[in-house]
């Protein structure tokens, strides 16, 4: 108690306008910063989870191309093991010129023919046992000579035999390749004759490095964002900032780390900062694929969010402090005069007023009990208004509910029309529907020319055709002057859904839906007719009565939001007028002024 009181104390001795602040100003305060803090907090972890995730997917895609690169490489290699040994022993011999030249016209020719069936690969070029040079490209370099006498050739001669794909490792060279400036993979397989065992010569496959790195190239979602391929000895073997190709990477602990660990994606301070660094192994060649992601980049949007909260909260701040000093103000002022003007009104009719003339607080707060008095008439003359702004917020869900409906069956419809290959009648499904969501969304615009709803109710119907062709065709035929009049989006289309499905799905035969209007002096009458199966009296009465009904729900949301929709916009001596007969069709006009 005795604790209690002390702080009490202070809190006694405030004046009334403090005291709202001191009580005020942590209500406001704490709420908004910690939820700042938590947000920001969550968001940030959940954010880099979820790129993780989306990096450890892009590289898997990566490593599968990434493989099937090297596989393809390795399976032309192989492919052309067949091939020498055919050529070879289709010349065994060179006795002439001519025959020289024959079988680098064939070695040409299966250059080109592996050329397009792998294009992966950049070029060949093989060294036959007398020491002749062929090369895919052409003319040959004049430094391919180096070749001869070289440490790579004698590594080769070095390495398995028959049957193998050496993979060299990546590297700039200025021979046997087509372009010295970017380095080349490549592997070098020695041709055996696969009779007698006797070399034919060594095959170089080459493979660029900027066919590595088109891999990653424009899987780039932040600022600052890069892909790379390192050795086991942690040098940049590919990537896309060609000023660290063939070169160790640069920040050391970072390629002890990723050297050191299998395959990892975790936060890493780096020379560079905080980065998001993923690292996965590619098995096959000993490599790893690392993405570097600045923490900076992803939290971006967060950061930008969480200084417009705290600029926010400022401004509201600075509000509060403002109303609470002006609520202060009020509360000080003697209320009892004010409570007796207040049981004089409540004894009298609403045009009674407190008449107080000082100029002082009670005069305002006079001045403001009157104007509280006229503006309670003016809710009242508004309540009406307001209950019509309401049933407008409830049609409008009710066509909001619509779209999705349709939006699902139409999606369903281009996939299946796509499995069954029939992808030109999915093409115009698909052009349909965005015609359709493109005059239903109309820009936030509720009413719109019976031309654009007439069009939409085109794009409807040919979606549904598509959906149901042995079930109906139909017919549009609308005169100029109707198709200018204003109508409320989306009127059209329930009726000719309700057509297909209540009169023509069950009909059992094909039918016919027909579309049609007329303008006279006093309305637009538009017309949906088809020839289904019709509905009794006895059901159209159930209808019409339970439109007018509050306390029942509406036998056809399509129609009955058609007709309120109408009567809101236009009157109530506008909507929708239906009729039918039994095995013959239904009528259905919507009436609308000139």
């Amino acid at each position: 108690m005795k604790i209690r009181s002390l702080l009490a104390a202070p809190f006694r001795g405030l004046l009334i306008r403090n005291k709202i602040i001191v009580v005020f100003m942590p209500l406001f305060i704490i709420p908004l910063f910690a939820l700042g803090y938590f947000t920001s907090h969550l968001f940030t972890g959940s954010l880099i989870d979820k790129t993780k995730q989306n990096v450890l997917d892009e590289s898997a895609l990566i490593l599968t191309h990434l493989d099937s690169i090297i596989r393809n490489s390795e399976s032309a290699a192989n492919v052309m093991v067949e091939d020498f040994n055919r050529i070879y022993q289709d010349s065994d011999t060179l006795n002439s010129p001519v025959e020289e030249k024959k079988r680098r016209v064939q070695i040409q020719t299966l250059f080109d023919i592996e050329l397009y069936n792998f294009p992966d690969i950049d070029s060949f070029a093989f060294l036959d046992s007398r020491g002749v040079l062929y090369t895919s490209y052409f003319p040959a370099k004049n430094n391919d000579v180096k070749v001869f006498g070289s440490k790579l050739l004698h590594d080769l001669n070095e390495l398995p035999g028959y049957g193998v794909n050496n993979w060299l490792p990546v590297q700039f060279r200025d021979f046997l390749v087509s372009d010295p400036d970017i380095p080349v993979l490549s592997i070098g397989k020695q041709i055996i004759d696969l009779n007698y065992g006797y070399p034919h010569g060594i095959l170089f496959v080459n493979v660029k490095e900027s066919e590595l790195s088109s891999l990653y190239a424009n899987m780039v979602s932040y600022p600052n964002e890069h892909y790379r391929i390192i050795d086991s000895k942690g040098t940049v073997i590919s990537s896309s900032d060609k000023s660290e190709l063939m070169k160790p990477l640069k920040d050391e602990a970072l390629r002890k780390l990723i050297l050191s660990k299998e395959s990892f994606s975790e936060i890493v301070r780096t020379q560079t900062g905080a980065n998001l660094v993923t690292s996965v192994t590619y098995a096959k060649m000993g490599w790893k694929l690392v993405n570097m992601v600045p923490e900076r980049a992803i939290t971006a949007d967060i950061r930008k969010n969480t200084r417009m909260t705290v600029l926010i909260g400022l401004i509201c701040l600075v509000f509060a402090l403002l109303g609470a000093t002006i609520l202060s103000r009020f509360i000080v002022n003697p209320l009892q005069k004010l409570a007796k003007a207040m049981r004089r009104v409540k004894e009298v009719e609403l045009d009674e007023k407190a008449h107080f003339h000082t100029a002082d607080e009670i005069g305002l707060l006079a001045s403001v009990f009157n104007s509280m008095i006229a503006r309670m008439k003016e809710l009242i003359q508004r309540v009406e208004a307001e209950q019509r702004r309401k049933k407008e917020y409830e049609l409008a869900l009710i066509h909001a509910q619509i779209k999705p409906h349709f939006l699902y069956n139409t999606l369903d419809l281009v996939y299946m029309l796509n499995d069954l290959g029939r992808s030109d009648e999915a093409r115009d499904t698909t052009k349909a529907l965005a015609d359709y969501y493109r005059v239903a969304l109309s820009k936030g615009s509720e009413i719109i020319p019976v031309g654009e709803e007439i069009k939409n109710a085109k794009d409807y119907l040919t979606i549904q055709r598509a959906r149901y062709s042995d079930v109906f065709d139909f017919d549009i035929s609308m005169p100029p002057e109707v198709m200018r009049s204003a109508i409320p989006k989306l009127s059209i289309q329930p009726l000719v859904e309700n057509a297909i499905y209540h009169g023509l799905k069950t009909k059992g035969s094909m039918g016919h839906i027909h579309i049609g209007g007329f303008r006279d002096e006093q309305a637009v009458t538009i017309i949906v007719r088809d020839n289904g199966v019709g509905m009794p009296e006895s059901q159209l009465r159930e209808i019409r009565s339970r439109w007018s009904s509050d306390d029942n729900m509406p036998v056809s949301f399509g129609l009955f939001s058609v007709n309120e929709r109408i009567r809101l916009y236009f009157g109530n001596e506008y909507g929708v007028t239906i009729s039918s007969k039994p095995q013959e069709g239904t009528e259905v006009r919507i009436r609308l002024p000139v």
